[in-house]
This record gives C-alpha cells, sequence and structure tokens, in this order.
C-alpha cells in the first residue's frame, strides 16, 4: 500500500483518476430523467453498482483510509460470490458487504431496523462491521471519528420528498468528520437530474473536491494540499 504522505497532491489525484478509468473503462451509465424505469431498463441498461463500489476500496487503499461511513445500508442478503450478479438483489448494490470486506471500520447506519438484520451474519464474520438503527443525519451530528470515506445512499428518491436536501445535510453533519483527504461517494444519482446527489455533488465541487465519475454513482475526492 501506497502512503499519501509520500505522494503529492497532483500524484494522489492523477493515481486517483487512473484507479476510477481503469475500473469503470467501458461500463455503460446513461442517465434517467425519470425514475419508473422499465425491467429491462433496470436490469439491462442501468449501470451496476458494483465498479463504483470497487473503484471505492481501491480509492481507500491509495489514501491509506481507515474508517468508512455509510449512511443507508443495504436492505436485501448477499447470497452469492462478491462478483456474481443476480437481478432480484444485484441492482441495489451490496454495499454494506463490500465495504465490511475491505476489513476496515465501517459503521453503517439506516433508520430501518431490517437492515441491521440483514447485516447480522456480516457482523458475526467481519468484526470491523459496525451497524446502527437511527437517522444518518442525527448519527453523523454525534459521530467522533474522523471518516476517510462517507457512503451517503439513505433517503430514496420519490417526487415531492426531500431526499436531496436530506442527502446534502448529511453531508454537511459530517463534514467536520471528514479527513483532510477522503473520499465522498453517492449512489443512484443517474435518474431524475442527479437523484441523491442533485444538490450534494455541486456543494461537494465548491468545498474543493474533485469529480472523479458520475453515473450510477458519483465519487469525488479531496486531497489535502
Amino acid at each position: 500500500m501506497t502512503m499519501t504522505s509520500n505522494l503529492s497532491r497532483p500524484v494522489i489525484l492523477d493515481e486517483a483518476r487512473a484507479i476510477v478509468r481503469d475500473l469503470l473503462a467501458g461500463q455503460t451509465a446513461p442517465l434517467y430523467y425519470f425514475l419508473e424505469l422499465e425491467s429491462e431498463e433496470q436490469v439491462q441498461r442501468r449501470a451496476k453498482p458494483l465498479p463504483y463500489l470497487a473503484a471505492g476500496t481501491h480509492l481507500l487503499e491509495l489514501i491509506d483510509g481507515k474508517t468508512i461511513v455509510e449512511i443507508g445500508a443495504m436492505r436485501i442478503p448477499m447470497l452469492h460470490g462478491i462478483y456474481e450478479f443476480a437481478p432480484s438483489c444485484c441492482n441495489d448494490g451490496h454495499s454494506t458487504a463490500i465495504w465490511a470486506y475491505t476489513g476496515l471500520e465501517v459503521h453503517s447506519v439506516d433508520i430501518n431496523p431490517v437492515c441491521r438484520d440483514v447485516a447480522s451474519t456480516l457482523m458475526e464474520s467481519n468484526p470491523n462491521l459496525h451497524c446502527y438503527t437511527e437517522d444518518g443525519i442525527a448519527f453523523l451530528d454525534r459521530f467522533a471519528l474522523q471518516i476517510d470515506l462517507l457512503y451517503l445512499d439513505a433517503w430514496d428518491v420519490h417526487i415531492g420528498h426531500d431526499y436531496a436536501e436530506r442527502h446534502l445535510a448529511a453531508y454537511l453533519a459530517g463534514y467536520d468528520k471528514l479527513a483532510p483527504t477522503c473520499i465522498v461517494q453517492i449512489d443512484d444519482t443517474d435518474i431524475y437530474f442527479g437523484g441523491k446527489g442533485e444538490l450534494v455533488v455541486p456543494r461537494l465541487i465548491r468545498d474543493g473536491f474533485e469529480l472523479l465519475i458520475t453515473g450510477r454513482q458519483t465519487i469525488l475526492i479531496r486531497v489535502a494540499a
């Protein structure tokens, strides 16, 4: 593992861009300006979360990350190999499992108690995974550790709901806990004019984060000067 302390800011950014380019090369990432997708669009055409999650894990290695905070946990157990694809479950992704398998400290929070039940087997085999049942914004308000990767995937995109505002509020609640060099990753940014990232992605860019990729997910990085 290359320690970021041994690399200059331009080198880290170049390596981060290369990681994303290599892992997401050839990925089709259509954008949908609506919410209801046909089955063929969802299963066959829409980009899948796994390559983006894999990019996040490699970026964590690059910055020597230690702590992941996930707001919005996986809802369906992963009952197959990590690189297998099952349409019945994988369109939602298995982020909690992917993060747990990194061996890093993972704090996953979801207001739905079912999510903790889904992750119970994962926690037994991965003691680095800690799951909580509460509101993500409230959790980030009181979180006391430094965050190397913040993963935002909580409030679902529904017309008339404040999902965009809540994801922005979650980022703001966790802002002062983010490490000087860190990653923010947002799911479902390929639907309805930016989806969960509609408000938080522009704010991240204004705050000095660099956009690495946008599509099914959006990944941004901040590198300390």
